[in-house]
């Protein structure tokens, strides 16, 4: 799927310093156009593929960072480019069958059986991607029991727990497809993760 690009906003502190990575994030952002987007209804569990780019901040340990975040998922393989508040980039990571890749600022390349162990090595916190890539689509995460589920007026999750995560859907009014959330916050295990999603791409049937 195409990439979407995104203007990013003007804001203070990033996670590492420049380099590589960043050079290059930035000079492929500025390449790019922001794309207008005509909104689709979709059917969450029939979204097999997303493209979407958004807000993400995470607090771990009394420590917050915040940024943005450009994720490519497909049922083979996931790729996210995180970015500081000001457009630095952060990293660039890949996690498919043969493992993860997490390419750093400063270039550093590292490779683990999965994202979740090089997040944590790498930037200081875990990014629970398994759990999220359904969790970011309304979904319950299949090898978790659900603990307990909430429903707004519009029959959309409002919360959800399993194991040890609690979800809370904050808004579903995303740039790109309805039917979806816009923003959501995620806690358990340490951490908390809010994610606004400004714009979708997906692949999947329409209502």
């Amino acid at each position: 799927m195409a990439g979407i690009c995104a203007k990013l906003p003007l804001a203070r502190a990033s996670w590492f310093s420049y380099g590589p990575l960043a050079l290059l994030c930035v000079g492929l952002l500025a390449a790019c156009a922001t794309t207008s987007l005509t909104p689709v209804a979709v059917q969450p569990e029939l979204v097999k593929a997303f493209d979407l780019t958004g807000h993400v901040s995470v607090r771990v340990e009394g420590k917050g960072y915040p940024g943005r975040i450009h994720w490519q998922h497909s049922p083979e393989s996931d790729e996210l480019w995180l970015y500081s508040p000001v457009g630095s980039g952060i990293a660039h990571m890949r996690q498919d069958a043969s493992g993860a890749v997490l390419i750093a600022s400063d270039g550093k390349e590292y490779r683990a059986q999965d994202l979740k162990l090089l997040t944590r090595k790498v930037l200081g916190w875990d990014l629970p991607l398994d759990g999220l890539q359904y969790w970011v689509r309304g979904l319950t995460w299949p090898a978790l029991d659900t603990i307990e589920e909430q429903y707004d007026a519009n029959g959309r999750p409002k919360l959800l727990k399993q194991g040890t995560w609690q979800v809370a859907y904050l808004d579903w009014t995303p740039v790109g497809a309805s039917g979806l959330p816009s923003k959501l916050d995620l806690s358990g295990e340490g951490l908390r993760l809010r994610l606004v999603v400004e714009t979708w791409k997906i692949d999947a049937p329409v209502k």
